[in-house]
């Protein structure tokens, strides 16, 4: 008995090693692949990290590997790989070092690595990632800078790359029907990792075909963007591919010297002994994603350009615009914001630690630049406005020595630069000046900007000149971030007159004398008593006589706006209680509707901010229709106020608004054709038309005149407005 007891026991005591074993060894294999995701992910991080502490992480990487990698792990770290190097592409060399390591001791997890990573490239252009794409292209080109393909390997696959690009050389070898946008990309995929091997393969036939194919297709393609797209109407900007060639054929005139400063990052060059061990991998037939119809490739882009010697004068080590330092330095910040820009602290972080890896640059200066230009790049800009905003005042305080100085000479030059500026960029620059100033005590060129001003200025004055402008919807800007008295200490007195007045509502009813104030009386009487409700207005309205059904609209409107005047959340409340009176009075009819929003503009004739928020919560509520908005914009009693921000805000909200409402009715009704009824369409060609009509009616007038002023202003809304909305008008 006691002996079949001990055998039992010695099993159980045999069952629970063994389990205990297997959870150990499942321990290791998860501490194991946490330290290996740390560690690869943190080897793309731009943080200030040492270069001596980066390959000594990349070492103790490939050694905690050397002892064979199981295959949870192996799928683990190809999916960390495509991850890192897609989300870092400015960082794909550091991963091709860390794979050149790995293939000295594992040549057959390399092989599946390699495969991996075509396959990701070819999906990634099928799923229309073009970052992620790059970064393996630049990724396959260090893997023959660490010895893990031959030459003949990735040139072949460049050479596929530009395939399209060379059809443009005779018409009838066009292989695909694609885009130009397409071409554009595939040649900067190519053209951009030129710097990395341009000083190996200098010479070899394969190479220098490369080449001239990308000669040849630069200057065949078409550039007639570069105007439409400039920020400034007198400043041409180059376009980014023709700018990128003069840049590699400049250093390939200089046979491919290496650009100072470690502008290109080469950590394989530490492990040149230990990587030259690893055996080479043949890169089997690679194929694109062949181009599909209604694919949309990056676009066309112009170089943003603030800081040169024009401007500022001299930057000490600031590299020229037509040499490829620049180009590194802007592409390296480029991946910085398109990885982190979600993540402003981050992204804050990985630029400012960028800056400080390269203290003899002027990259505060760089940054700047790039963000800005990515801010005011037309047609539209990648990102909302605040997103940049809010990086450059994280930027400022994380580095409150270096930033904002040049945040204050990007103000001035791009103030100085009003003149010519596009109307389609203005209202991102009055949002982002407000936005920012605001984060440091509205502190900013006040006096200088307004000792810049034409001399007399006479606020009370329709005057159009841009900076004046500027100014004014500056200041009305920055008085919706704060409050009036504020904003009057911070400006000095010779701007005072672009204060506009106290927000305090006009209620003409007062006077007794005035049609329609004795209906307003009864109205008032009723809706401050506590039996009020819907159905008791609507008696009262509906038993009025003697006068009109626009008046007795308009005389509604302006008691709901004159009771909740108080704020805009009584405002609010007042328009809900009485959105019934509101849908049975204007319901439909785009006349009684305009009654409406005129009642808007005459209690709130003083603030723009009311007359925006106001009408947008009537669009909203569904009371007046996006029809009837455009209208009122457009009726020749509005013609002065078209040079004015809220007019704008007011449309593109209300597209957006009914964009949103037809996208839902989309989802509801998927099997249903007449829902997607095109009613944003039809808005679009409504408001081109009435801007067509109102440009046309426009008196011929010198330049320099009020009237020539006010015209290049609306004329440049109809270049925002088919900006914005490019994609709809197309049809």
């Amino acid at each position: 008995m006691e002996t079949k007891t001990s055998g039992r026991r010695k099993r159980q005591d045999s069952a629970d090693g063994e389990e205990e074993a297997d959870l150990r060894l499942k321990r290791t294999a998860e501490t194991k692949a946490a330290t290996v995701e740390r560690l690869m992910r943190g080897l793309g991080l731009q943080d200030g990290t040492s270069l001596e502490l980066r390959l000594a992480n990349l070492s103790y990487l490939a050694f905690l590997l050397s002892k064979g990698i199981s295959g949870e792990l192996k799928k683990h770290i190809m999916s960390l790989l495509i991850t890192c190097v897609g989300s870092h592409p400015g960082q794909a060399s550091v991963y091709a070092t860390f794979v050149g390591l790995l293939n000295v001791g594992d040549f057959d997890f390399v092989s599946e690595c390699l495969s991996f990573m075509l396959q990701k490239a070819y999906e990634s252009m099928h799923t229309r990632d073009w970052s992620k794409c790059r970064g393996v292209v630049h990724f396959l080109v260090d893997l023959y800078n660490c010895q893990v393909i031959p030459s003949s390997s990735l040139l072949n696959l460049l050479a596929v790359f530009l395939k399209e690009c060379e059809a443009l050389r005779d018409p009838d070898d066009v292989v695909v029907a694609a885009p130009q946008t397409r071409r554009d990309w595939l040649a900067y995929c190519v053209l951009s990792a030129m710097p990395l091997i341009g000083k190996d393969l200098e010479g070899e036939a394969a190479f220098e075909k490369l080449m001239v194919s990308l000669q040849i297709y630069i200057k065949k393609r078409c550039a007639m963007h570069t105007t439409m797209l400039s920020v400034w109407r007198d400043l041409k900007q180059r376009d980014y591919l023709e700018l990128l060639w003069q840049q590699v054929d400049g250093l390939r005139q200089e046979h491919w010297a290496e650009p100072e400063h470690q502008l290109i990052p080469r950590l394989y060059m530490a492990f040149d002994e230990t990587l030259s061990h690893g055996q080479m991998h043949y890169i089997r037939d690679f194929q694109l994603a062949p181009h599909e119809q209604g694919c949309r490739y990056p676009p066309p882009r112009v170089c943003f350009r603030i800081f040169s010697y024009d401007s500022v004068g001299e930057i000490h080590h600031l590299p020229s615009p037509v040499r490829i330092e620049r180009h590194l330095l802007e592409a390296q910040i480029q991946d910085m914001l398109h990885s982190f820009h979600k993540e402003r602290r981050i992204c804050a972080d990985s630029l400012l630690g960028y800056a400080a890896s390269k203290p003899q640059l002027p990259v505060y200066h760089c940054i700047v630049e790039v963000i800005l230009g990515e801010m005011l790049q037309l047609p539209t800009a990648q990102w909302i406005n605040i997103n940049y905003g809010a990086l450059l005042v994280q930027l400022c305080k994380g580095q409150p020595d270096k930033v904002p100085q040049v945040v204050v000479q990007a103000m001035d030059i791009l103030f100085n630069r009003l003149g010519s500026m596009s109307v389609a960029c203005f209202d991102r620059l009055v949002n982002w000046v407000s936005h920012h100033i605001s984060n440091f005590g509205f502190i900013c060129q006040w006096s200088k900007w307004a000792q810049s001003l034409p001399s007399p200025i006479d606020p009370s004055a329709s005057n159009l000149q841009p900076k004046v402008v500027f100014l004014r919807e500056l200041i009305k800007k920055c008085l919706r971030l704060s409050y009036q008295q504020r904003i009057a200490e911070m400006v000095p007195d010779t701007l005072a007159g672009f204060l506009p007045p106290p927000t305090l509502p006009h209620f003409k009813f007062v006077d007794e004398k005035l049609p329609g104030a004795i209906l307003s009386k009864s109205l008032l009487e009723a809706m401050r008593s506590k039996q009020s409700c819907p159905e008791m207005i609507s008696e009262i309205i509906s038993a009025t006589t003697g006068i009109g059904p626009l008046l007795k609209i308009n005389v509604f409107t302006q008691n709901c706006l004159h009771l909740g005047s108080k704020s805009f959340s009584h405002t609010f409340a007042i328009l809900s209680k009485y959105h019934s009176v509101f849908k049975d009075l204007a319901a439909g009819d785009p006349e009684k509707q305009l009654a409406i929003l005129n009642g808007i503009f005459d209690v709130w004739v003083a603030s723009d901010q009311y007359k925006f928020v106001v009408s947008e919560k009537l669009v909203k509520m569904e009371i007046i229709d996006p029809n009837s908005v455009v209208n009122w914009i457009f009726d020749p009693m509005m013609r002065q106020e078209l040079t004015k921000m809220y007019v704008w805000e007011l449309l593109h909200s209300t597209v957006r608004h009914q964009k949103r409402v037809q996208h839902a009715i989309e989802v509801v009704d998927v099997d249903d054709p007449s829902a997607s009824d095109p009613i944003v369409k039809g808005i679009l060609l409504s408001i081109v038309q009435r801007f067509v009509k109102t440009l046309s009616g426009a008196p011929v007038a010198d330049e320099g005149t009020e009237e020539h002023y006010w015209f290049q202003w609306v004329l440049g809304r109809l270049q925002e407005t088919l900006f914005i909305y490019a994609d709809d008008c197309k049809t």
